[in-house]
C-alpha cells in the first residue's frame, strides 16, 4: 500500500470509529470493528490493483 492510500484508509476508518464513539460502542467492540475495517479496506484496495493490472493487460 502506498503511503496515500494508508493515509486515506486511517482517515476513514478514524471517521467510523468517531461516530461509534458518539453513540457510545463499548470499547471491545469499536476495536473489533477497527481490525475488521482495516482488513477490508486492505483487501479492497489489493483487489483494485489486481483489477486494474488485469485491464492494462487485456488492453495493451
Amino acid at each position: 500500500m502506498t503511503i496515500r492510500n494508508t493515509q486515506k484508509e486511517k482517515l476513514a476508518v478514524d471517521r467510523c470509529m468517531k461516530h461509534l464513539e458518539v453513540v457510545n460502542v463499548e470499547p471491545k467492540v469499536r476495536q473489533l470493528i477497527y481490525m475488521y475495517m482495516t482488513s477490508i479496506y486492505r483487501e479492497a484496495y489489493e483487489e483494485g490493483i489486481s483489477d486494474g493490472e488485469r485491464k492494462e493487460q487485456h488492453s495493451g
